[in-house]
């Protein structure tokens, strides 16, 4: 007697998702598209490769620096720097980092969805990704998981930089490019809602306005978001602060306290007497390290 198996319609999706081919075109409109690049300036390319040396603690820091002295300042290209965006921390959080990734950096592809609990226009985005993308996607208050480890790794494979999701994602064990989400589910959404497609519009993700274009950076501390221009501005500023801090902890490590290596005693004594001040680094490029003791840097 032949016995037919008759799978029940919600265990279907995963079936079909888990098998090593998976049809895009048969999703729905669109699914079949070439990747629709994003194109960049020269420039863009060494600002990326600059700041893959980077993380997001200097870039906070360089950027602080900028916005106080826009905040005082008569110049028309100062008061134009509208300054990085960091994400809530509180609720978006890192789920998967690739080993020895360094930071996920890439060009915001934003994607805003119709209907919550759907993720086919997740699936039609993957399609248009490129190399060095970073996808944004805004839920619209999503309660089921609208990417996962099939997703992710099909991102690999096109060199998609990460995914930043505010909402649910699941398969956190077995993540392969960059993720970052608001939330995790074990349980999948629908498939049947297109959407509106790739780069439509500006998006809200975890706090934050995220523009087609912009650069995405992230690490173990959280997610920046700024334009191009923005990130330039802070880039040099963010190099002197890295190259300093390894220079501190050079120092350190061969018996030099850290409060000898910065103003912390003019700083401490201005602010005790109420006078401004700002504690700052000494010039670490006339201090040698090599072969010293514990000594006090002057």
């Amino acid at each position: 007697m032949n016995t037919r198996l008759v799978v029940p319609a919600a265990m279907r999706l995963p079936i079909i998702l888990s098998r090593s081919t998976v049809h895009l075109a048969a999703l729905g409109r669109g699914a079949g598209r070439k990747a629709k690049v994003l194109e960049r300036e020269p420039h863009v390319n060494d600002i990326i490769k600059r700041l893959q040396k980077l993380g997001t603690g200097p870039l906070c820091d360089a950027d602080k620096g900028h916005r106080q002295t826009s905040s005082t300042s008569d110049d028309p290209d100062l008061e134009k720097y509208n300054g990085l965006n960091l994400m809530d921390t509180n609720v978006m959080k890192l789920r998967h980092a690739p080993k020895n990734s360094g930071v996920m950096i890439g060009m915001a592809r934003t994607l805003q969805l119709g209907r919550p609990n759907d993720f086919l226009a997740v699936l039609v985005a993957l399609t248009q990704l490129s190399a060095g993308d970073v996808l944004v996607v805004n839920t619209g208050g999503s309660t089921r998981a609208v990417a996962g480890s099939l997703f992710t790794t099909e991102a690999t494979r096109r060199g998609v930089s990460g995914i930043v999701v505010d909402g649910p994602i699941r398969d956190v064990n077995e993540l392969d490019c960059f993720a970052y989400s608001t939330k995790i589910t074990p349980y999948a959404g629908t498939v049947q809602h297109i959407g509106e497609g790739v780069d439509a519009s500006s998006i809200q993700c975890a706090g934050v306005t995220v523009n087609p274009g912009d650069i995405v950076f992230g690490d173990s501390n959280g997610i920046l978001v700024g334009s191009v221009d923005t990130f330039s501005t802070c880039l040099h500023d963010a190099e002197h602060i890295v190259a300093a801090e390894q220079r501190l902890i050079e120092g350190m490590k061969l018996g030099v306290s850290l409060h000898s290596m910065i103003n912390f005693d003019e700083h401490f004594a201005a602010r005790k007497e109420g006078r401004e001040s700002s504690l700052t680094f000494k010039d670490l490029r006339t201090v040698k390290f090599t072969g010293i003791d514990s000594v006090k840097v002057s």
